[in-house]
């Protein structure tokens, strides 16, 4: 009952952004404001105060094989990504995107909301814990088959543009949340207050966003090609068995585990979308593609959350 709720509750917030979209309340402009105010202040605010409040030297330090195991999975299923591009014959120009969308899931804009609605704040770590892997991959090896075949001054610019991508507001969040923990820092209450009022509008105004999002897709742009069908089978079979199966090399607290599943199952990341514009490689089809499978995880994150 505790999963159907949270599942339920999530449903409501999207409901909510997808029909104050359709009365014309929101539109693209708001989607683009949210998603701004989002990672640039909501969520490292969340981070900052969420982490010292809820975990302890203790729990970090036994959760730290769980990075382990994200940066294997992933590259795992990056491994079985370049496979199926070669067996299917995908063209040369788009293998890159191809493994990028069948590998890398949207893990910190929806992944943390819905962690956060079924499993509660104490998810938080454990989202970051994968994030850390997870774009560091996506900006390093994720991006390494489109990067190869394009000219130079957009290789020099990719290089500084991972480099910001990887130590993202939230990734810095994360790491100040870390430090105030370790070092038993306490924060001026007003602050504190002040932080922890502004984080706690991360998920519903990410819900909203996601709303917006499946407003905004049509159907009769979506063609379900063969290659479209693989990269839902990466996205929501692939990776997250690979990922269970690599989570029973240590012993590692349940939350982790249940946390690290439902991220490996997330919508693909939007980057790839911005990675396919930077270098002319069918971003139209990449953002239809993220859309589409943002519907999808409606579906198929619950499914995973009863299993769990």
């Amino acid at each position: 009952m505790n999963s159907l709720n949270s599942v339920l509750t999530i449903f409501v917030m999207i409901g909510i952004g997808y029909i104050l979209t359709k009365k014309g309340l929101f539109n693209q402009q708001t989607g683009k404001l949210f998603s701004k105010l989002i990672l640039n202040i909501t969520l490292p605010l969340m981070m900052i105060v969420n982490i010292p409040m809820r975990f302890s030297r203790e729990s970090l330090f036994n959760s730290l094989n769980g990075i382990i195991v994200a940066f294997l999975s992933i590259i795992i299923i990056y491994g079985i990504a370049i496979i199926i591009s070669y067996i299917f014959k995908i063209e040369e120009d788009k293998r890159g995107i191809f493994c990028i969308m069948f590998t890398f899931g949207n893990s910190i804009f929806i992944g943390l909301p819905i962690n956060i609605s079924l499993f509660g704040e104490g998810s938080t770590m454990y989202v970051f814990l994968y994030y850390f892997a997870h774009t560091t991959l996506f900006w390093t090896l994720g991006v390494y088959n489109i990067k190869k075949n394009t000219q130079e001054d957009k290789k020099k610019n990719l290089k500084l543009k991972s480099l910001k991508k990887i130590f993202s507001p939230p990734f810095i969040g994360f790491i100040i949340g870390i430090i105030i923990m370790l070092m038993n820092i306490d924060l001026p209450g007003f602050i504190e207050d002040s932080f922890r009022y502004i984080g706690s509008i991360t998920t519903p105004l990410s819900m909203f966003f996601i709303g917006i999002v499946i407003h905004s897709i049509k159907m009769e742009d979506i063609k379900l090609d063969i290659k479209s069908c693989l990269i839902l089978f990466g996205r929501f079979v692939v990776a997250p068995i690979i990922m269970f199966l690599g989570l029973k090399l240590y012993e590692l607290p349940q939350l982790l585990k249940n946390v690290f599943i439902i991220e490996s199952a997330m919508p693909i990341i939007t980057q790839a979308a911005l990675v396919a514009e930077f270098y002319d490689t069918d971003s139209k089809y990449v953002a239809i593609m993220v859309g589409f499978t943002t519907i999808l995880s409606i579906i198929v994150v619950p499914i995973y959350s009863f299993i769990l």
